[in-house]
């Protein structure tokens, strides 16, 4: 009867974590898609999964040595490969990849209370609060493959208690496969849920004394000899780019930026990645930041619950409180250790003056985060565990009552900002650049395509993607000024220098086929569709005027999409002009255009080029003219060099290729001042 009746319980517990974690989800930002992790796993599955798994990709930069690329090639490359193949839409399929998570990580309290033989409705209590930790809401839009390790920390302890307690290799097997699963992208955040079960093992062994030391020894050796096998492949990926790659580390976030939020108080309301409080000149990163920053009943609640768990913890006597009055305690150090930077702790300063990469890569301490949501979310339910037994009425009304907090805990999830609207796009990419991409790899392939003006992220007038789009369109390699560093130091700056230049508006037109030839670039991709306000990049119209009529090397232009109007968001800082004449307040072109690079230095005879426009509201007749009569705003338009004797496009648009020639003898109308951005 008693075993009936946890069987009940546990199933009833994941029917009621299955039920709040995939539905809110499946009926939020329907129909959007979020810029999370690589974007070419949403454009086109199939084509990323085909360059995963090689440590050189030539499509990125001018051939780059790649950076965690292959840690893709399990759980979640396969997983939306396979959505694609079922014809799953992408939003949905995002939505379940994230349900799924959420689920497994109170799964895996769910287990950790069986393996602690730990009965009745606190469990479940524990497993919501720890699925719907505020640590969820930093890495949900951009980043959902960092919540694996965060997932699968429950199960790793559990695995290792039962490992120790049992001996055999099946739970040290099961403990490798878990591994196996939330690992491979980045392996610090693996690095700081690993400290869990140490812990375990050296509280259970030398603390507590329920383990001999022959056990432990035995129990290390067997889950380090599975779980290293099992890892050897994304450890020789990270060895190899490390020692034939660019310094990643060194090109982003400093540990001064990363420490100005890791405080005391955010980490224990499961908060403190730097990212998560930023903002660009129009927006916040994080639509569900504003919430939790900023609403005093989200405030209020995210350090009600943990303080209820600190009440609980002192207030409540368990064989295994230790470990996770442990857990906590070793969680904040770690987390805590580099704020502030000015005076940090012993172990923050030992990470900010060692030269070691291996110390410039424990900067992100806040993913030792989830080791306090854990140890919050157990002892908090213990204590109302404890009341229950003593008190049966007022413990279960308790305990239904902090459930019902802990769930609302995670309050951007029951608003709908959980899903980013500053991070996402349509499900459907606008039509014209499908087209593009099929005109690009049209029938003669060859040399790279140059892509202008450089941009921090992709941020399309459509939507946000984060990562350019084009590698997911054309299976030719794509040269761009990115923030990530994709390429060699050469190479970087290189296009760092031509696109100073660019965004600077001092660039010579005449230069950019000689660069094209340069870097055996055959197309040249005008963006016209970036929310220029946004990172100051150049606007559309300004920079069209300089290069048509096309300078000697490039060739006429190919429309691609209607004539549209582009308008900044009413949020960037109106003060600002990029231009003389041209306030941020009014509307301009919105879509990228394409020049091509002439002769390549390397890939022979130069090819078509692509410009681009994105939907918006047509221009008023009066500006139409501006620039020359073919340029009307919004215009999409290809620039050809000659492919053999003939351009690549043929007779739809010969129309926009007429209007392009007349405007090579339209006076220019430009008017422009250096762009101090």
């Amino acid at each position: 009867m008693l075993s009936r009746l946890r069987s009940h319980t546990s199933l009833v517990s994941h029917g009621v974590l299955a039920v709040l974690t995939f539905i809110p989800l499946l009926l939020t930002a329907t129909g959007r898609v979020v810029a999370d992790s690589k974007q070419l796993l949403y454009v086109d599955p199939s084509r990323w999964l085909s360059r995963a798994p090689y440590l050189w990709d030539q499509h990125l930069g001018m051939g780059t040595v790649t950076h965690q690329n292959i840690g893709y090639l399990f759980p979640m490359g396969p997983y939306f490969w396979l959505m694609d193949l079922l014809g799953v839409p992408v939003w949905m399929a995002q939505r379940l990849w994230l349900a799924a998570i959420l689920f497994a990580a109170g799964a895996g309290v769910l287990f950790l209370a069986r393996t602690l033989r730990w009965t009745g409705w606190a469990p479940l209590v524990a497993a919501l609060a720890y699925a719907f930790s505020p640590y969820v809401v930093q890495y949900a839009t951009t980043l959902s493959v960092f919540l694996l390790p965060f997932a699968g920390l429950p199960w790793l302890i559990g695995l290792t208690a039962r490992a120790l307690r049992r001996g055999g290799w099946r739970d040290p097997a099961l403990f490798a496969l878990v591994v196996l699963t939330v690992s491979g992208v980045n392996a610090t955040a693996l690095a700081f849920v690993g400290v869990g079960p140490i812990l375990w093992i050296i509280n259970e062994t030398w603390v507590a004394r329920r383990a001999s030391t022959r056990q432990a020894l035995a129990t290390i050796g067997r889950i380090g000899v599975l779980t290293f096998s099992v890892s050897l492949w994304w450890i020789v990926a990270l060895m190899v780019q490390t020692r034939h790659g660019l310094p990643v580390l060194d090109f982003s976030e400093t540990l001064e930026t990363v420490s100005v939020s890791s405080s005391g108080p955010e980490v224990l309301r499961g908060l403190g990645m730097w990212f998560f409080y930023g903002r660009d000149p129009v927006e916040t990163y994080f639509a569900g930041a504003l919430r939790l920053l900023t609403s005093v009943p989200a405030l209020t609640l995210s350090f009600l619950v943990p303080g209820i768990a600190v009440v609980a913890a002192v207030a409540t006597r368990w064989r295994h409180r230790a470990f996770f009055l442990l857990l906590v305690v070793v969680g904040v150090v770690i987390a805590v250790s580099t704020h502030p930077f000015d005076d940090p702790s012993p172990l923050g300063r030992a990470i900010r003056d060692s030269d070691s990469s291996l110390a410039l890569s424990l900067r992100s301490s806040t993913r030792a985060v989830p080791l306090v949501a854990l140890g919050l979310a157990v002892l908090l339910a213990a204590g109302l565990g404890a009341l229950a037994r003593r008190y049966r009425v007022v413990g279960n009304t308790a305990l239904a009552l902090v459930g019902v907090l802990a769930v609302l805990n995670l309050s951007p999830l029951w608003d709908g900002t959980i899903i980013s609207d500053t991070r996402d796009r349509p499900e459907e990419i606008p039509a014209y650049w499908t087209e593009a991409g099929s005109a690009l790899d049209g029938p003669v392939k060859s040399g790279r395509i140059l892509e202008i003006p450089g941009s921090d992220f992709g941020s399309y007038r459509w939507g946000d993607t984060i990562d350019i789009i084009s590698p997911g369109l054309t299976d030719r390699p794509i040269v761009a000024r990115e923030v990530t560093s994709y390429g060699t130091p050469g190479s970087l700056n290189l296009m760092a220098s031509f696109d100073l230049r660019l965004q600077q508006n001092v660039l010579d037109a005449q230069a950019v086929a000689p660069i094209a030839q340069l870097i055996s670039a055959s197309d040249v991709l005008l963006r016209s569709d970036l929310q220029f306000e946004r990172y100051r990049t150049p606007r559309p119209r300004d920079l069209w005027n300089q290069l048509v009529p096309p300078p000697p090397g490039l060739g006429e232009p190919v429309t691609f999409g209607g004539a549209h109007a582009q308008r900044p968001r009413r949020t960037a800082p109106a003060a600002r002009r990029d231009r003389v004449g041209h306030p941020v307040g009014r509307p301009g072109p919105t879509t990228p255009r394409c020049l091509p690079g002439g002769e390549p230095a390397a890939h022979g005879a130069a090819g078509p080029g692509v410009e681009i426009d994105a939907p918006g509201r047509r221009r008023r007749r009066s500006h139409r003219r501006r620039g020359g009569r073919s340029h009307r705003r919004g215009a999409a338009r290809a620039l050809y060099g000659h492919s053999r004797g003939r351009p690549r496009r043929p007779g739809p648009h010969s129309r926009q290729r007429r209007r392009a020639r007349r405007h090579r003898h339209q006076p220019s109308t430009r008017s422009e001042v250096a762009d101090p951005a």
